[in-house]
């Protein structure tokens, strides 16, 4: 995988490969998380895009339908709800027929033959003292007639402006944002003027799923954040997995058991209990081994939240083989010894499971601790090296795969000026 920017955030420009694990090491402001922020952004526009675009038609039909619903009651009703009426019920008979709309509309070419099955269609399935002729099927199909490459397009820019808040374009610079993956012999290539697309061409298909992990507090949002506030943000759909009920079985726990069990003993030196969570809620614990207390997991440490999340992932099973992890400075939060830890687990994952894991750092701990173990693992040949670095006020990336000591060099100098300063304080 090849991911190439030019001109986006702080970043001039960026050539990076992922086959394995990728570390981009570097100063604070010098544009490490924009290589990652484009690359969660691509990744979850395309990811299973057909099924994504028939949700979106799904979901706008749903709220016509149902705003359309409700305005016909009250007029009907002289302004009063109708005292049979069960939202609940009409809001599921109203999903139904949305899918069953997307899901047969390809078939009808001509818009009055679809107005006419979609008249057909909901008076028989929706509240049957509301006609069907006073919805606003002239909008239904509207949206049924939007194409899937508009829809594909307005996925990727709203994803890219919610990361970049709204400022996707280089600041110091008046050119072109463009952003192209390749993968194997499929590309995506996406061209960017004053943050709106400008070209998109693409023949790919992404069917793994992309996990972007910048911050532990995310734990302790789980139980009241509002999912519509982040939607388009990698915060929501990591958040929509943690939580993820579907994904959640005692078939699933014990597929996971056995596929990860090598992860899973690195995971229990750190995490020997496991999580639970109320029924039909958002409140995860940790139940400690032999322990008779469950402790809520914003009562942990945010070192352990690190490793929650990686935990939560694989134990409801949303991490997959050939999937992509994105972790921006993991280590912040990490003791140097869990560090050294962290760092092996992030090359088991890759070792056992082919992922690509891309991942930012400031840590000569966390660096030689990926080196040290992608050469116990014997998968140093898929380990790439990248330094950030300014040129004037714009942000490159360096290829350093073949010189790492200049890794460790930038990021010890500071520490290594702090003691010559000392010595001028010596006796």
């Amino acid at each position: 995988m090849k991911l190439s920017i030019k001109n986006v955030g702080r970043l001039k420009e960026a050539d990076v490969e992922i086959n394995g694990i990728t570390v981009i090491a570097g100063e604070n402001n010098t544009g490490k998380s924009t290589v990652g922020k484009v690359l969660w952004s691509i990744f979850s526009s395309f990811y299973k895009i057909n099924e994504q675009i028939a949700i979106e038609k799904q979901e706008s039909i749903e709220k016509v339908i149902f705003n359309s619903f409700l305005d016909s009651m009250y007029q009907d009703n002289m302004g009063y709800l109708d005292p049979f009426y069960n939202e609940e019920k009409e809001k599921e008979n109203i999903k139904k027929v949305s899918k069953k709309i997307v899901n047969t509309f390809e078939n009808i070419k001509d818009d009055t033959e679809l107005k006419y099955y979609l008249i057909n269609t909901l008076n028989k399935i929706i509240y049957s003292d509301v006609n069907a002729s006073n919805y606003k099927i002239d909008e239904i199909v509207k949206i049924l007639r939007i194409t899937n490459d508009r829809i594909g397009e307005i996925a990727i820019l709203k994803r890219l402006l919610k990361e970049f808040n709204n400022q996707i374009n280089n600041i110091y610079s008046e050119a072109e944002a463009e952003m192209e993956l390749i993968i194997k012999d499929k590309s995506l290539k996406i061209v960017i003027e004053d943050n709106k697309i400008k070209d998109l061409r693409e023949d790919i298909y992404v069917n793994t799923e992309v996990f972007y992990i910048d911050d532990p507090h995310i734990v302790d949002e789980l139980e009241e954040i509002s999912m519509e506030k982040i939607k388009f943000s990698h915060r929501g759909q990591l958040i929509e997995n943690l939580l993820n009920v579907e994904k959640e079985s005692v078939i699933n726990e014990l597929l996971a058991e056995d596929r990860w069990e090598k992860i899973n003993d690195k995971l229990n030196d750190i995490i020997q209990g496991k999580f639970t969570r109320k029924k039909n809620g958002r409140s995860f614990f940790y139940e400690e081994k032999n322990g008779y207390e469950k402790i809520n997991v914003k009562n942990l440490s945010m070192g352990l939240k690190v490793f929650t999340i990686i935990k939560l992932l694989i134990q409801n099973n949303s991490l997959k083989e050939n999937g992509t992890i994105i972790l921006d400075e993991p280590e912040i939060h990490l003791h140097p010894e869990w560090q050294i830890k962290f760092a092996e687990l992030i090359v088991l994952l890759q070792k056992e499971f082919g992922m690509h894991i891309l991942l930012t750092t400031h840590s000569p701990y966390f660096l030689k601790a990926i080196q040290v173990y992608s050469k116990k693992y014997e998968i140093s040949d898929k380990c790439k090296y990248y330094m950030s670095e300014l040129d004037g006020e714009q942000a490159i990336l360096v290829d350093k795969t073949s010189k790492t000591d200049d890794l460790f060099y930038k990021l010890a100098i500071s520490f290594e000026n702090l003691m010559n300063e000392e010595e001028l304080y010596e006796d």
